[in-house]
């Protein structure tokens, strides 16, 4: 992570202090819902902030299109998330998920990649294959080693590592390798922009394009 203030939008003070130990050692403020912070920051906000717009408010546009937001509930709930994510949201977790699982998810944001439960991720990978045929460049795979390109190519189907082993007769550790290899070769940060990528509609690595 970078040493941008990362913002914490809530009224709990416990989810505060909770939150502030996550972030080390990135410096954080305490905001309300009319935060101020340079383009690009961090923001995480709890689902329980009292006066929180509606999603078809058009204050999600603005904030998400300035700002990288991780929308948090203590009760987390799938449809919520897709709707946080549909609304240009970053990620999506559980407020008080154990402070390894929330650095985590910072440090992921912070990269430009999307967090989102198992569930929701199987959920937009499935939305993302049945968008109208596309084929990606073939220079975009190119990089990439016989096996890695079928390792994307499951990976992209939604499949699980354990699946993704078994279909090729590897086991999960290689797949992890590979999976690895194929991000780090294609500058893509998750399994939601490497479907994306293969699936023709992301056109440019998202790293060039920041």
């Amino acid at each position: 992570m970078n040493s941008v203030p990362i913002l914490l939008v809530t009224a709990d003070d416990y989810l505060s202090r909770y939150w502030q130990a996550a972030a080390v050692p990135c410096p954080v403020i305490r905001a309300g819902l009319d935060w101020q912070a340079a383009p690009g920051s961090m923001v995480l906000v709890d689902a329980g902030m009292p006066g929180l717009p509606g999603w078809q408010e058009g204050w999600w546009k603005e904030r998400t299109a300035r700002d990288r937001i991780i929308f948090t509930n203590t009760v987390p709930d799938d449809a919520q998330a897709f709707a946080a994510l549909q609304a240009g949201c970053y990620g999506y977790c559980h407020a008080a998920a154990p402070l390894e699982t929330l650095k985590q998810v910072l440090n992921v944001v912070a990269h430009g990649g999307i967090w989102a439960g198992q569930a929701l991720v199987q959920r937009l990978l499935t939305a993302v294959n049945h968008l109208p045929a596309q084929s990606a460049d073939p220079a975009t795979l190119a990089p990439l080693s016989g096996r890695e390109r079928e390792v994307a190519r499951l990976a992209a189907q939604g499949a699980a590592n354990k699946v993704i082993a078994r279909e090729l007769t590897i086991t999960e550790r290689t797949v992890k390798a590979h999976l690895s290899s194929i991000f780090e070769k294609l500058q893509v940060e998750d399994r939601i922009q490497l479907a994306l990528l293969v699936n023709g509609v992301l056109r440019q690595s998202p790293i060039e394009a920041r």
